[in-house]
């Protein structure tokens, strides 16, 4: 059964890195601590099998998979160590002005497209998977382009829009492929968290009034978020999926305020939440949340690929809202965070 599930990753980074210990930790032994639905779509985490990846990154280019996960610039720690995977490296390639604040992290080695195409058909890849930096758009539509040609399903990670776009997801539909999207929402991270305390305070009776969330963490995706267009896309999209979680308007703010190095892969998310109850009595929250930007997209980045291959294979194409919903912050049509988790399994988790 293993290798049913033939995925190829583009951008070998820390989120890169933690899928993959994953998929070797978990194929091993799916009742290890940690893994949030041993079966998705029926398929288990054995299932899943990288058979390509690209990289623009000089340092990575040419190692085997097991190695460059662990490569400078990554900083996401090592929880397995990964047997050779026999997959090595290949160059991707950027259409986009990387933000100044990353220059100086990657050797850039880019790679002309129609290489890549050959190596997803010959590889038979089913899905292809896009984890490269933030506002890289003409790049990750361009990867998108090629998921097409190639006859890939698509993920996509990135904030670029790409499963909410009527034109791409028309394309992949007539191709008879699959496209999810856009800008994954991680497992337990902030804007998961940020939109299950104001549900559980409605459930309660509270009337939220106002709200913000302010992330510090470190890591290539954080430093580049300090860049202004970057920084003030994902806030959009976070304030957006924070602000459809209420049956009524209120006053939120969400996004990255900051980069501290030694912070590595970890990202601490402060709240502060203010509401009414009873007699308008003021009731105020405030809160932080530490955790791994790697590892929390592990567990939904898992169930994102194997739900994807499960709708393939029942010949449903398109973007279908059920995956969209449950593991990205911006869909096509708003859904909040209990009713996608509850459309998600449902129809996946067995």
């Amino acid at each position: 059964m293993s290798g049913r599930i033939r995925i190829a990753l583009i951008g070998v980074g820390n989120s890169a890195c933690s899928l993959v210990q994953g998929i070797g930790y978990y194929g091993e032994d799916d009742s290890r601590m940690g893994l949030w639905h041993k079966s998705v779509g029926g398929y288990r985490v054995s299932d899943v099998k990288v058979v390509e990846a690209f990289d623009i990154d000089g340092r990575k280019v040419g190692l085997d998979l097991s190695e460059a996960i662990f490569s400078k610039p990554n900083v996401a720690r090592r929880h397995f160590d990964v047997d050779t995977i026999g997959v090595k490296v290949k160059r991707g390639f950027l259409y986009d002005e990387l933000s100044h604040h990353l220059r100086g992290s990657f050797d850039i080695r880019d790679e002309d497209p129609s290489e890549m195409v050959s190596a997803l058909r010959s590889s038979r890849a089913d899905i292809l998977v896009n984890l490269i930096s933030s506002g890289l758009d003409r790049t990750s539509k361009a990867y998108a382009e090629i998921a097409i040609k190639s006859g890939c399903c698509f993920v996509n990670a990135t904030p670029s829009l790409i499963a909410s776009d009527e034109h791409f997801v028309k394309r992949f539909k007539e191709a008879n492929l699959v496209v999810v999207g856009d800008d994954l929402m991680s497992q337990f991270g902030g804007t998961a968290f940020h939109k299950g305390i104001l549900d559980f305070m409605h459930s309660r009776g509270i009337k939220i009034t106002k709200s913000y969330q302010l992330d510090v963490g470190g890591g290539n995706e954080t430093l580049n978020t300090l860049d202004e267009g970057v920084k003030f896309t994902k806030r959009g999209m976070k304030t957006k999926a924070i602000s459809i979680e209420l049956p009524y308007e209120f006053e939120t703010v969400a996004g990255t305020t900051d980069y501290v190095d030694y912070m590595l892969n970890d990202r601490t998310s402060y709240y502060w939440i203010q509401g009414e109850s009873f007699l308008a009595s003021p009731i105020k929250v405030d809160i932080y949340l530490r955790t791994s930007d790697g590892p929390n997209a592990g567990n939904v980045l898992l169930d994102i690929i194997r739900a994807v291959k499960a709708t393939k294979d029942k010949r449903s194409f398109g973007a279908p809202l059920e995956i969209c919903g449950y593991g990205f912050k911006h869909t096509s049509k708003s859904v909040g965070l209990r009713d996608a988790y509850r459309d998600f399994a449902l129809k996946y988790v067995k």
